[in-house]
């Protein structure tokens, strides 16, 4: 008797061209070690097609259910996936002279990211498999849709991470119940421990193989009908693994096999400079990837060492004529803000990198005007708040007086956040500069006016920093404004902290002497800590001990470092409530965390003082 799956479709290696049984692997090829391929027979296809229902019911992933590997029905899981919005760039096709760019939002998916369109796919074989548990190796955004998957497949769910994953991805994983382990390596080496986890306890494996690329080619589908049923001139797309990019050419090449479309597009592929495998080997024409040991770049979701689907990606921008870009992640990050201003779709780093290349070619003459583009938007931009948070400053804070909320409007206070995200790097001058020098350079590269004390105090810090011996770039001076404008409205300082000495070592208490004024008073006290920082703030407590009303005490402590390298400048962030119960946030800048920290409880105290 002949079984659908033998009508239907086998699983062949891309290279050496073995064919499988699913129940034999699903995953790599035994022979060769490469990555399979679901080959359909696509005559069978035909005569399961339903063309009135596909071009006529609403679109969703589900409604491509013929071009799928799965048997039996019955044993679908889904939460509604695909159906996203195909987002015509009004204001981006003005900015980049392009008629038609359009954003595919992969972040209005269940869980936020394209990885759902394979999730139903690959949990659904799982299911059919009669899969026990299921385990794979993730960045973070298979991670949170597998788990969302499992959840409704009542499936037990191991999920192997890089330590450093972005928590917001770590917490929604969490939260669908899935069991996570970090490790200290990379994604490649946390695929390799999955892959010999799944064999050893007999899990089912997921993570970017066959069943999952036919999932994610339904992004083709819909792009194709949301145009009227034609191909766009070019599809722009991250790269990780490789698996997503391959699936979409998958999609629009079946379209077309199947007389659906009359044209294919040109596939982009694009990565960021730390971790551009595919686009190197494609650029250089080289068969074969080098591997980046360890990537570097923001866009976690395509830190991939060894794309396992790379060569698929290079097979399809040959056969596509496309071509490959990467992008410094300085460029990413302006990007996401850009597209999140001018269009209000907010993706992750990685979601941004398709438009950051639409840029950077459009500059150079690359596209006609009227060329249709694509740019996959791969993920939502809550899946890595932190990221984007790096680059915008924080608001100003005021205290509930009409007065702070007109010097706000007087003196623009809001062009910093739209002018900060730019030349974070950039040197702004190389010898301090005048109060008269500064205001016009923060002008010049904000887009803002300082009022005299804030001017004033924005130069004192200055100097700090280069007493410090700190080379002063737009990063620090615009964490120096934030500060200054967090405090503009403080009255005199009741308390100050004149100097302070400490002595630490690896292994002993931490002690240190402390210098201040307390109202009119002079006073200087030493004390004990378990480290530099609560060495310092004991002695400052011992100190006004008697005199204190207050009673303050830290209940969150935040340090965030901008730039890399030992010298780079930190911001702390403290939260302090006094015996009252009145909550206060307070933030200080410098190249020494220590400094920074105590000028941050300083801060604290004289902002809960004069609020009492």
């Amino acid at each position: 008797m002949v079984t659908l799956n033998e009508n239907f479709y086998t699983l062949q290696c891309i290279n050496c061209k073995a064919e499988f049984d699913e129940h034999t692997t699903c995953t790599k090829c035994l022979k060769c070690g490469c990555s399979l391929d679901v080959i359909y027979n696509y005559d069978f296809i035909k005569q399961r097609l339903n063309l009135y229902a596909l071009k006529h019911s609403p679109i969703s992933a589900l409604k491509y259910l013929t071009f799928y590997p799965i048997i039996d029905l019955s044993k679908i899981i889904t939460l509604n996936e695909g159906g996203t919005p195909l987002h015509h760039c009004k204001n981006l096709s003005k900015k980049y002279k392009l008629n038609n760019l359009f954003i595919k939002n992969e972040g209005a998916n269940p869980t936020g990211v394209f990885k759902d369109r394979g999730t139903l796919v690959e949990i659904t074989k799982a299911q059919e498999m009669g899969a026990k548990a299921v385990c794979f190796a993730s960045t973070g955004n298979m991670a949170a849709s597998v788990a969302a998957y499992c959840t409704q497949a009542k499936l037990p769910c191991y999920v192997l991470v890089p330590e450093g994953t972005p928590i917001g991805k770590l917490a929604q994983t969490l939260s669908y119940g899935a069991r996570i382990i970090q490790v200290r390596g990379t994604y490649s080496q946390c695929s390799k421990l999955a892959e010999q986890m799944a064999k050893k306890h007999g899990f089912f494996l997921a993570g970017d193989y066959a069943f999952r690329l036919e999932g994610q080619k339904s992004q083709a589908y819909e792009i194709a009908e949301q145009l009227g049923w034609k191909a766009p001139d070019y599809l722009v797309c991250p790269v990780g693994v490789g698996t997503n990019i391959s699936a979409i050419w998958k999609g629009f090449s079946e379209l077309h096999k199947l007389d659906l479309i009359d044209k294919l597009p040109k596939i982009i592929a694009v990565q960021p400079d730390g971790c551009d495998v595919v686009v190197r080997a494609f650029n250089s024409k080289s068969k074969k990837l080098v591997e980046i040991e360890k990537p570097n770049t923001v866009c976690s979701a395509v830190a991939v060492s060894m794309p396992f689907d790379g060569m698929k990606v290079l097979k399809a921008l040959k056969d596509s004529g496309g071509c490959g870009v990467s992008i410094p992640d300085e460029e990413v990050l302006a990007i996401e803000q850009t597209l999140a201003r001018e269009e209000a779709i907010f993706v992750e780093p990685s979601g941004a990198l398709p438009l950051a290349a639409v840029a950077k070619l459009s500059e150079k003459g690359f596209f006609k005007k009227d060329d249709t583009i694509v740019c996959v938007a791969t993920g939502n931009g809550l899946k890595d708040p932190k990221s984007a948070v790096k680059i915008i400053p924080d608001p100003p804070t005021i205290d509930p007086e009409l007065s702070e909320v007109d010097n706000y409007l007087k003196y623009k206070l809001y062009q910093i956040q739209s002018e900060g995200v730019k030349n974070r790097s950039k040197i702004l001058w190389k010898k301090i500069p005048s109060e008269k020098d500064l205001k016009k350079i923060v002008h010049d590269e904000f887009g803002i006016n300082l009022s005299k004390a804030v001017l004033k105090g924005t130069t004192d810090s200055i100097k700090k920093f280069e007493t410090k011996g700190k080379k002063i770039n737009k990063q620090d001076i615009q964490n120096i404004i934030e500060e200054q404008l967090d405090e503009y409205n403080q009255k005199e300082k009741h308390l100050k902290i004149i100097d302070f000495e400490v002595k630490t070592s690896k292994y002993k208490e931490a002690e240190a002497s402390i210098k201040l004024s307390y109202g009119n008073k002079i006073l200087i006290e030493q004390a004990k800590g378990v480290g530099a920082v609560d060495a310092i703030i004991s002695a400052l407590k011992k100190a006004i001990k008697g005199h204190d009303k207050l009673e303050i005490k830290l209940i969150d402590y935040n340090v965030e470092i901008f730039t890399g390298g030992v010298e780079a400048a930190v911001k702390v962030v403290m939260t302090a409530i006094d015996k009252n119960g009145n909550r206060i946030i307070a933030q200080a800048t410098s190249p020494d965390v220590i400094v920074a920290s105590v000028s941050a409880f300083e801060k604290c105290y004289n902002f809960l003082y004069h609020r009492k």
